[in-house]
């Protein structure tokens, strides 16, 4: 058996590392990704992100309606259908009493996001899977909610700060447009559609979310997936949504 030299210490064993709270993992989503999507992989939670991103979401949808007159928003609502309607159409719509969900559709802004994520999680799951890379649903869920956290938090109040300065004849239904964040302010979007789409896609925001969608997959894969395949994929996967799009805006 090998003596130890007399006087020499054991080497201590590195502690664990303190798990990281919530106020730390927001900060550090957006500074330190990477330790923090680790401190994710090792406890997989996203209901306080859930419910900042929801309560923001309904803020900006009241904020909106209260800014916006009716026959504006009618206006605006009925143009995003590819169906023409007569002036007289749309003059008997405008003077339809509103219903409880143009009054009230703010309050299922919850719903709207739960199901927004929890889609997207099964995609992005669908695909690396595809890809041969196994990790579970719960920690690709918690990933997405927050690797887009940050992105979507500064848009969100972005758009709230927006609706409130510009004139509210000029403000887009949908509210996040109302932030110039992206390529599409070049070109009309009436006047050339498909091209407004793809440079729309081109915005910070999308960015952002790349990156830290790519940090966030390649964290919880357990080194399975190198950063370089994770963001492959990432962009795969939007740019099919940016053709998807550009696609819609071709045909309508």
């Amino acid at each position: 058996m090998e003596s130890r030299p007399e006087g020499e210490a054991l080497a201590p064993e590195s502690a664990p590392e303190a798990p990281m709270g919530f106020a730390q993992r927001l900060v550090g989503v957006t500074f330190e990704p990477k330790k923090t999507f680790e401190d994710i992989n090792r406890k997989s939670t996203w209901l306080g992100v859930f419910i900042i991103i929801s309560v923001l979401t309904m803020a900006m949808s009241y904020a909106l309606n209260a800014r916006m007159d009716r026959e504006t928003r009618v206006r605006k609502g009925l143009e995003m259908f590819p169906i023409h309607l007569s002036e007289e159409q749309i003059q008997q719509a405008v003077a339809r009493p509103p219903g409880f969900l143009e009054k009230f559709g703010f309050v299922f802004a919850p719903l709207g996001v739960l199901v927004q994520f929890y889609v997207l999680a099964a995609v992005f799951l669908l695909a690396f899977v595809l890809t041969g890379a196994s990790m579970p649903y719960k920690k690709t869920l918690s990933t997405s909610y927050w690797a887009l956290a940050p992105p979507s938090i500064v848009a969100i109040l972005l758009a709230i700060l927006f609706i409130f300065v510009k004139d509210p004849d000029t403000l887009e239904l949908n509210p996040v447009k109302n932030v110039a964040s992206n390529l599409g302010l070049l070109v009309s979007e009436k006047a050339h559609p498909v091209l407004n789409s793809l440079l729309g896609s081109i915005d910070i925001f999308s960015i952002w979310n790349i990156v830290l969608l790519s940090i966030g997959f390649a964290a919880i894969s357990d080194r399975k997936v190198t950063t370089r395949k994770s963001a492959t994929i990432v962009i795969v996967l939007w740019g099919l949504w940016v053709l998807a799009k550009a696609g819609y805006s071709a045909l309508f």
